[in-house]
């Protein structure tokens, strides 16, 4: 009597990685043109996946530590020595990526940016502001596991004209104010993936 033959046996498929779903976590780099520094903060944002096409929404909010002195003309025409801080910012901002290689997703990235402004002169002013304006930038996510992302990104934040009050009637304009960020990032992401 023969023994019965063996059925060969297929090898679950290997399903693509999914960039769908919630995902939030920190970041850490730096900034340099108007002002320079490190800058430290969060994000959490929201993915959609159609076929190898990202869609998202992402908010974040950062720390900064940039500064820089400068001279700039006042309204009276006399120049002035002024340190210009960016104390913290933050953006509202789309993505599109397409993903390459099944765990590599880059994008691009755009949207609104916010934040806050100090200047001061040693003995004659110290104010802050809250800005808005814009930002767009370029980035890449590796899915390290299903759950942990990291991100390499670069962002341009550009933010509206300050014009602080040196003493009554005689402002000095410090202008838009334009920053190029740098930062690596670590998201979680959350369930469903």
């Amino acid at each position: 009597m023969r023994a019965p033959e063996a059925m060969p046996v297929k090898a679950p498929g290997i399903l693509p990685f999914n960039w769908g779903g919630w995902h939030a976590g920190l970041n850490l780099g730096g900034g340099f043109s108007d002002v320079s520094g490190v800058v430290f903060g969060g994000q959490i944002g929201y993915n959609w996946q159609f076929n190898r096409w990202v869609f998202g929404v992402e908010t974040d909010i950062q720390f900064s530590a940039q500064d820089e002195t400068d001279t700039f003309m006042t309204s009276i025409g006399v120049p002035l020595s002024v340190k210009q801080e960016l104390d913290w910012f933050g953006t509202f901002r789309g993505r599109l990526g397409y993903t390459v290689w099944d765990r590599w997703l880059p994008y691009i990235t755009g949207g609104l940016a916010y934040g806050g402004r100090s200047a001061s002169s040693p003995a004659l002013f110290s104010t802050d502001d809250t800005s808005v304006g814009w930002t767009i930038g370029v980035g890449v996510d590796y899915a390290i596991t299903h759950a942990w992302v990291a991100r390499l990104e670069y962002l341009h934040i550009s933010l509206d004209d300050f014009s602080p009050t040196v003493v009554p009637g005689v402002t000095v304009g410090l202008g838009r104010l334009d920053n190029d960020i740098i930062r690596g990032a670590v998201n979680y992401r959350f369930l469903p993936y």
